[in-house]
């Protein structure tokens, strides 16, 4: 079920949030054009008028494209997620995980920063200290690297950091900015992408 509100009188975070006034024609297409663009954090990345088309693209790709498959992409994000405290998103991916089928003791583990824990597959329990490696010491050791490579081809290793730094950058947007949750629409923008 969607939750999430639709005025411009929805609470802001440190900077305003666009008007739809103050967006550009594509910006404002997008917003009137589908409810799922109404939310605090659609309106917070208008101000960067030309690279929010960008990084719309990026991230539409990155749901359709790569060769991570999607549930161990999810997986990644939300690890991703919990390690840089990124409640705005976390929120949003909570629901997708729900929408993709992840089990909810998988979303557990996770929240608990339990990498290696059997509830995970050993491909899964790879991915995840490798995620984990990449954003807390940037350089990913010998064990790590060619547990993940054991899985995963180059394409989809070089994927993996690209979902790992998209999330890093959408969770720092949001919680630089205090960034209210004002709902969820994390899953009705990946069932808008299957259509």
């Amino acid at each position: 079920m969607t939750n999430f509100t639709t005025t411009s009188e929805t609470l802001s975070g440190r900077l305003p949030l666009v008007e739809p006034k103050d967006m550009t024609p594509e910006q404002l297409e997008r917003y009137e054009g589908n409810a799922i663009n109404k939310t605090n954090f659609f309106r917070l990345l208008c101000h960067a008028k030309t690279l929010m088309p960008h990084l719309t693209a990026f991230n539409v790709a990155m749901a359709t494209s790569i060769a991570v498959p999607p549930m161990e992409r999810e997986i990644v994000t939300l690890a991703v997620l919990h390690l840089e405290r990124g409640e705005y998103e976390w929120a949003q991916h909570m629901v997708v995980a729900m929408f993709m089928g992840i089990p909810q003791v998988k979303v557990d583990a996770i929240a608990n920063e339990r990498f290696g824990d059997p509830v995970f597959t050993d491909r899964e329990r790879a991915l995840l200290a490798f995620t984990r490696q990449v954003i807390k010491t940037v350089r990913v050791d010998d064990g790590a690297f060619n547990a993940v490579a054991a899985f995963y081809d180059p394409r989809q290793i070089i994927e993996t950091i690209m979902v790992i730094s998209n999330y890093m950058m959408l969770a720092r947007l949001s919680e630089v900015d205090q960034l209210p949750v004002d709902g969820v629409a994390g899953a009705e923008f990946w069932k808008h992408l299957k259509q």
